[in-house]
């Protein structure tokens, strides 16, 4: 094998231990002069959307009318239908920068526009969820840590 040829490979290899390291399913490259295709085998595609700016600064939504307070009483996030503010993206819910770090909001807060209210972590990046508006913090519906899909109701809230 030529020294050319074993620089490839090593190259390649590199390639599919950063894939393995990083879940990423497959990997195109094209060049003047070659092209790669590399697919791993056995490996499930996570769910996950690209998101437009303007949806994550407008998470807040209205599902129906009727006293918060009285919704929520014995009710979970399906059965809730006060205002919410939910997860402009599938990802892992944190409600604080670090475990050591306090909450971001607690039940009961009163919030203004642009508070950060969460993260939301897709592919390694922390996406920080905010407020588009003032609100209170009514109920917190999601556990700290727990996997979120894309419009999960997150916050129930009143505006204000």
């Amino acid at each position: 094998m030529s020294p050319k040829e074993n620089n490839l490979e090593e190259k390649v290899k590199t390639l599919y231990e950063i894939m393995q390291e990083e879940k990423v399913e497959e990997i195109n490259i094209k060049s003047s002069d070659m092209k790669l295709h590399i697919k791993r085998k056995n490996y499930s595609k996570p769910q996950v959307r690209c998101v437009p700016d303007t949806v994550l600064n407008n998470s807040v939504g209205n599902i129906g009318d009727g006293s918060v307070q009285q919704q929520l009483d014995g009710g979970d996030a399906s059965s809730f239908g006060g205002d919410t503010i939910k997860s402009p993206i599938t990802g892992v819910f944190y409600r604080s920068p670090s475990p050591t770090s306090p909450m971001f909001v607690n039940e009961g807060d009163v919030v203004d526009s642009g508070k950060t209210l969460c993260i939301i972590e897709a592919m390694k990046v922390m996406n920080e969820i905010k407020a588009s508006e003032k609100v209170k913090i009514v109920k917190i519906l999601i556990e700290n840590g727990q996997p979120v899909n894309a419009q999960q109701a997150l916050f129930a809230v009143e505006k204000l």
